[in-house]
This record gives C-alpha cells, structure tokens and sequence, in this order.
C-alpha cells in the first residue's frame, strides 16, 4: 500500500485525498478508523499512482537556473545565458526574430563554481527574481490601475510580491497583491489575472456571480485559463 500522510481534524466531515509534491496526503475527521482510510488508499492507489508520476514529470520539467535552460517572459521562450563581470545585472537581448536571450551577469566569485552548484544557482535565481521584480512594477501596476478604471473596481492597495502556488490574491480589506513571475506570462493573460482579482472585489468567491462579473470584463478568460493549464509545468521555477 502506499505510505502517506495523515492529518486530522475536527472540523472536517469527510475525507479528502491531496498528492503534493510527490506525497500522498489524507485529511480525515478523527472519527473516521485508520481502516477505512487504509480502504480507500487501496481502491484509489491507480488514481494516487498517477498523480505521482505526473508530478513527477512535472518536476523534471522545472526551470532549473542552468546555462542553457529555456523560461518564459511574456508568453515567449528565451534561452538563459550566464556571464561573469565586476557586477551584476540582468538584460534581455534579440538574437534572431525567432529567439531571445535572457542574460545573468553575475560578480566574478562565482565564476569558480560549477553550473550546477547550489551556490551558483541560488545566485543565478536570485537575480532573476530581482529582473522579473522589476519589470513587473514597470507594467503591473499601471496595468491595474487602467483595468480598474475600465471595469471601476477600485482596489485599496496593490501589491508586488511573490507566492509558490498562485498569481494573484484579494483579500476581505480590498486589498490586491501580485506574483512578479507573472511576467512569464503571456500579456492577455496578465490582463485576465488582474481582472480576476479585480472581480474578487466585489464577489470574494467563485461563485457564478463571479464568474459572469470575469466574463463581462474579459470575456476570452476561457482561453487565458487553458494557457496557464497548458504550461503549467514549464512555470514552475524550483532549485534541484
């Protein structure tokens, strides 16, 4: 059987199956015997193996911050190139019509390194995150503000950070916060995330309220979905 993780509650009522990062992970009332659970884990071990191994195909697919390795910046592909100099920087460049270049320079100490040192990397991504930061209050925030004015949801406050597992929240406050890696995406994407949240403004829910609130503001959010599904995997970043 497979091993896995058990969390009881007592608020819960029934049990839910979770695989997160490779892991299986049961929540289950304290109610409910360990037998039981042990049941299910059996009559849905195919379902449980499955997610596994597409997880774990997922994570080979990460972007690892080597020399070579392939990211997005506003839906297009770009080949990372690493440099060393007296200081450090990030830049994008146009090598053909076709490609584009994402240069990391970083200070010359690292230069000993190999590419694959956790050290190496670690600096290679801090870096990237510093670029993508960037950029992202460069477009994001006057972005929002246009969408806001457009569909005149106004939020209190906006704000750039970054989160593992999401692109944007709101919060009960009329608060706005940001994930910077949305500069990986596609420019309509952008707009449809920002939209999103906007909705949350005035239905904090997903609710067909909401949803029908989205569609009105972007109506293609079908299509903006199916992208960030699509490439899911390729928008992970994750040091190995």
């Amino acid at each position: 059987m497979l091993d896995y993780q058990l969390i009881r509650s007592n608020r819960r009522k029934t049990i839910a199956l979770q695989v997160k990062q490779g892991q299986v992970l049961v929540r289950a009332p304290h109610f409910v015997h360990k037998q039981i659970i042990n049941d299910l884990i059996y009559t849905k071990s195919a379902w449980l193996h499955a997610k596994i191994a597409e997880q774990s195909h997922t994570a080979l697919q990460c972007f690892s911050f080597k020399q070579g390795d392939t990211l997005f910046f506003l839906g297009h592909k770009v080949c990372l190139n690493i440099n060393y100099a007296e200081r450090a920087e990030t830049f994008l460049t146009t090598v053909t019509d076709d490609i584009s270049q994402l240069t990391v320079v970083l200070t010359k100490r690292y230069k000993e390194h190999t590419n694959d040192n956790e050290l190496h990397l670690v600096a290679v991504k801090k870096q990237l995150e510093i670029f993508f930061k960037q950029q992202a209050h460069t477009m994001l925030l006057p972005k929002v503000t246009n969408l806001s004015q457009l569909t005149q949801l106004k939020p209190k406050a906006i704000k750039i950070r970054q989160y593992s597992a999401r692109w944007g929240s709101c919060n009960s406050k009329g608060e706005l916060s940001f994930n910077y890696l949305m500069m990986m995406l596609p420019e309509n994407v952008i707009d449809y995330i920002v939209v999103h949240e906007l909705c949350h403004l005035r239905f904090l829910n997903h609710s067909k309220d909401f949803w029908q609130l989205v569609s009105i503001h972007f109506p293609q959010y079908h299509q903006a979905k199916s992208w960030l599904k699509e490439h899911q995997s390729q928008l992970v970043w994750r040091l190995p």
